[in-house]
């Protein structure tokens, strides 16, 4: 049996250690986590993911008859009646809480894990932290959307300037203005729930420290980790939709060739239900792995700045000469 050691998470890693010691981390807790995370997030998640699944194969089901029979009056009075908006209303709530629990789910666990040193950790344990951050994380997640909102409409301003002067000015100087705006905003601001659980700080200060953080001359090795992260999660998550494209794919092709109306069976109704179900589970649990990243990069970026680790092992050196030492024999 592999005898257990503990990661220091508060150390000084360049990118390729910082990637390396996410997958360790998470293939060292891969069982205590996916465990509080699918006791925890699992139910809404679940739930979130069916009422998905279902509307992604009614939207299919509907467009593609109303496509091949000329009469998209069926698929109009679907999405205007009260059905389809409470059906992506509760959607929208239990996916929306679901983000926050599994964020917190994963924060939590590595926090108990620096703490307690050890990937014994129970799921009572992390749900009690993740009782206490969830009012806090609902009110961030609010107000990062709010600001957002706002930090968008600020951005449209020069595309708005420019498209007075030039349709050409717009495509490759005002729209790219505003993806790396809100990308260089979205980089910097990528510590703040961890922050808030970790430091326990309110909103506005602890996106205040991601942004001193990031900003002091790791904005780009940040944005580089969550990039290529994200990328895995995305494309690991999509191998669960392949049976819906083949089934979009089958469709279009056997509608171009034959000009006649597909049969939408039962069948395929299953299977794109099944698929975006677990499609949604998938990006649950492999939140883990860009969350985590960030959490590390988070440790990195306070140490390389506070030397917080480095001050620890200083001050534990005094108590360990102080204490008592065995006889030698010899």
């Amino acid at each position: 049996m592999e005898e257990f050691k503990a990661i220091e998470l508060q150390q000084a890693r360049d990118f390729s250690k910082k990637m390396n010691v996410t997958f360790e981390f998470l293939r060292q807790n891969f069982k205590a986590l996916i465990r509080a995370i699918l006791y925890i997030a699992g139910p809404p998640v679940l739930v979130g993911s069916l009422l998905i699944g279902s509307f992604m194969s009614d939207f299919f089901s509907l467009t593609l008859a109303s496509q091949t029979s000329g009469n998209p009056e069926a698929a109009a009075n679907y999405f205007l009646s009260v059905n389809f908006w409470l059906q992506l209303i509760l959607m929208i709530i239990l996916l929306f809480a679901s983000y926050i629990i599994t964020l917190a789910c994963i924060n939590s666990y590595i926090i108990l894990y620096k703490e307690k040193l050890t990937n014994k950790i129970e799921v009572k344990e992390v749900w009690n932290r993740v009782r206490q951050l969830f009012g806090p994380y609902l009110g961030t997640t609010i107000l990062f959307f709010l600001a957002f909102i706002l930090v968008y409409i600020f951005l449209l301003i020069p595309v708005f300037i420019f498209g007075s002067l030039s349709s050409v000015l717009v495509a490759f100087v005002g729209i790219p203005v505003v993806i790396c705006g809100l990308a260089y905003l979205a980089i910097s601001s990528s510590l703040t729930f961890f922050i808030q659980a970790y430091e326990r700080k309110n909103f506005f200060d602890s996106l205040a420290r991601s942004f001193r953080l990031v900003n002091n001359g790791k904005w780009w090795s940040t944005f580089g980790l969550i990039l290529i992260l994200q990328l895995i999660t995305g494309t690991v998550s999509y191998i669960f939709l392949i049976p819906y494209y083949v089934i979009v794919f089958t469709a279009s092709l056997h509608t171009a060739q034959t000009g006649s109306p597909f049969e939408f069976s039962e069948t395929m109704s299953i299977i794109i239900l099944v698929c975006f179900t677990l499609y949604y589970m998938a990006q649950m649990l492999l939140y883990s792995l860009p969350n985590t990243g960030i959490a590390f990069q988070y440790f990195n970026l306070v140490e390389l700045k506070e030397a917080r680790g480095l001050m620890s092992q200083i001050e534990t050196l005094g108590q360990n000469d102080s204490a008592p030492r065995p006889e030698e024999h010899f």
